[in-house]
């Protein structure tokens, strides 16, 4: 579950958000707005995962890496589907997939007429995104707002 904590650190209070069960200071490159693409689709990739852990009613601080041998169903769905989930690269946006799925996809052109670097959108088709409207942006917003109105592990919220 996400929280936000307070920890002292080196005799002073930082704000810390939680990510895979560990607490991230909120001056992380992950956790702050405009963060790079790159750091931005690995936040997203830990945000999908995390959904799906929860879903699955596993332990927050647990690695998919420990249940690569598991005999529970549950625990070897969540190693096969955290260590399947990836990205592929095109001209105009970053494709997120998981398994055979498309997750959704990330505007990468900073000259789109409608949509922003960073946009995330629905997938439409194995393709081609949904151009209708963006559902969040990886880049600009925060941890929060990406777990409650973007991120679920079966795609991206309508």
């Amino acid at each position: 579950m996400s929280s936000v904590n307070w920890v002292a650190t080196d005799a002073k209070k930082t704000n810390t958000t939680t990510i895979h069960g560990m607490d991230v200071s909120d001056d992380h490159h992950l956790v702050k707005s405009g963060r790079s693409m790159y750091d931005a689709i690995d936040l997203l990739k830990c945000l999908i995962t995390e959904d799906y852990k929860r879903f699955s009613k596993l332990p927050e601080d647990a690695a998919a890496i420990d249940y690569k041998d598991s005999a529970v169903p549950r625990e070897r769905m969540y190693y096969e589907f955290a260590t399947t989930l990836s990205e592929r690269h095109g001209s105009k946006y970053i494709k997120i997939v998981t398994g055979s799925s498309v997750w959704g996809f990330i505007v990468t052109s900073k000259n789109d007429a409608k949509f922003k670097y960073g946009d995330v959108l629905k997938a439409a088709s194995w393709r081609a995104p949904a151009r209708n409207f963006a559902r969040g942006n990886v880049i600009d917003d925060s941890v929060e707002k990406l777990r409650k109105e973007t991120v679920r592990w079966t795609g991206v919220s309508y």
